[in-house]
């Protein structure tokens, strides 16, 4: 079922130029637009928005760090392209594809977002469906590469979400740096 899924997904690429050009795009830079969006978050100043921003990073990081050094080594998965026949639409290297290492980031930050700002992470939420749906796209994940990063997303998202009340003394202590070297910055500026 995973292959004939794959199959199905990636017999549409190579049938109209524009369509495979928006999903290499797709595949590849969304996750550059959800991270923009995240420091953006950062920068509006308010302290729950920094706090979601740090525990969208840990997020991230945690499920990055198990997704590639200790999840894609056991199960050693090879790529389609590896296997199969297949329109590869982007260069990808022969690794281990499960699970998908982008859209396990662009999932986490979705999730992450999602528990505290719905709108916000609803939106995201979708940019990393599109991550997802492009990569089997594109010829470099199978369907389950894509599952298996959306319940490892979902699971370190919740993980931390329900932690976040015990950690708040990490984020709120780099938000107090931050403030006071911004602050001194710009009073160092308007003199």
């Amino acid at each position: 079922m995973n292959y004939s899924l794959f199959h199905f997904i990636n017999s549409l690429a190579g049938q109209y130029g524009w369509i495979d050009g928006l999903m290499e795009i797709f595949a590849q830079d969304i996750v550059w637009i959800m991270l923009a969006v995240v420091i953006w978050l950062w920068f509006t100043g308010k302290e729950d928005n920094q706090k979601l921003v740090f525990y969208t990073f840990l997020s991230s990081s945690v499920a990055l760090i198990l997704a590639s050094m200790l999840i894609s080594p056991m199960v050693n998965h090879a790529r389609p392209f590896v296997e199969h026949q297949v329109l590869q639409l982007i260069p990808h290297a022969p690794d281990a594809s499960f699970p998908s290492d982008h859209a396990t980031l662009a999932f986490t930050i979705a999730f992450s977002v999602l528990l505290v700002k719905r709108k916000l992470g609803l939106w995201l939420l979708v940019l990393a469906v599109v991550t997802g749906v492009s990569r089997v796209y594109v010829g470099v994940h199978y369907p389950a590469d894509i599952a298996g990063a959306i319940a490892l997303s979902l699971l370190i998202s919740f993980i931390m979400y329900r932690l976040s009340g015990l950690l708040d003394f990490i984020p709120l202590s780099l938000i107090r740096v931050y403030r006071t070297i911004t602050g001194r910055i710009f009073r160092t500026y308007e003199k």
